[in-house]
């Protein structure tokens, strides 16, 4: 029981090393200059070993996106543990909307994310699994396929969001982050006045969202 105990704890400081160096490569060169060499360089860990436990970058990167995105709700959860249900979902999809603004190579990462169909549908999961644990047992709870289709359509408005940056047509930012997340909220079921509450003050956090994103950007994935 030890021995696998031991084993168990090897491996997730293994993972940790290999996503921590990859995220030190994606947000400094972005996605597409990454390779799984590099990887392996900055990591230390045997390519095979690298293998054993990721099928390629795409999976390498996968398992990076939904840690960081995990790490950030448990970030909005305890620092705004008093606020409702809505404003932590809101503040979620703040943070993913500033640090995109923020910072062209993570943007770029974002994209590549956002355009892999197998990690469009992981996220699309967890965002899932958030609204679940934020609104079940309220007046807005529904089945997980009713809250997925909602997620569906609200990351896909959220992919816009990043998509709108290599458009020829100059877009203003933050009209759209306005409009996705007050959407995002009507899809869920709130009422205009309940939209209306939550985006002024998502609006007046804004240095708090880029402060949390460059957080999750510079500091290690926590385990």
């Amino acid at each position: 029981m030890r021995k696998r105990r031991r084993s168990e704890d090897h491996l997730t400081e293994v993972r940790h090393k290999i996503l921590n160096s990859a995220k030190d490569l994606f947000t400094h060169q972005g996605y597409k200059k990454t390779t799984i060499r590099q990887i392996v360089e900055k990591s230390g860990i045997l390519t095979g070993s690298i293998y054993y436990l990721y099928k390629n970058k795409e999976d390498i990167f996968q398992a990076l996106i939904l840690s960081l995105t995990k790490n950030c709700i448990k970030k909005i959860d305890d620092v705004y543990a008093e606020e409702s249900p809505e404003f932590r979902y809101a503040a979620v999809c703040a943070v993913e909307l500033k640090t995109v603004e923020n910072d062209a190579i993570v943007r770029e990462c974002y994209f590549a994310g956002y355009s892999s169909r197998m990690i469009f549908e992981q996220l699309v999961i967890q965002f899932t699994d958030l609204a679940m644990a934020l609104f079940t047992g309220t007046k807005h709870a529904c089945s997980r396929e009713d809250y997925f289709h909602k997620t569906l359509l609200i990351k896909g408005v959220m992919r816009s969001c990043v998509a709108e940056f290599y458009f020829t047509q100059p877009i203003n930012h933050q009209i759209s982050c306005h409009q996705c997340i007050a959407l995002a909220l009507y899809i869920l079921g709130f009422e205009q006045s309940e939209i209306t509450h939550v985006i002024s003050r998502i609006e007046n956090l804004t240095d708090e969202w880029s402060r949390i994103g460059n957080h999750l950007r510079d500091y290690p994935v926590e385990k």
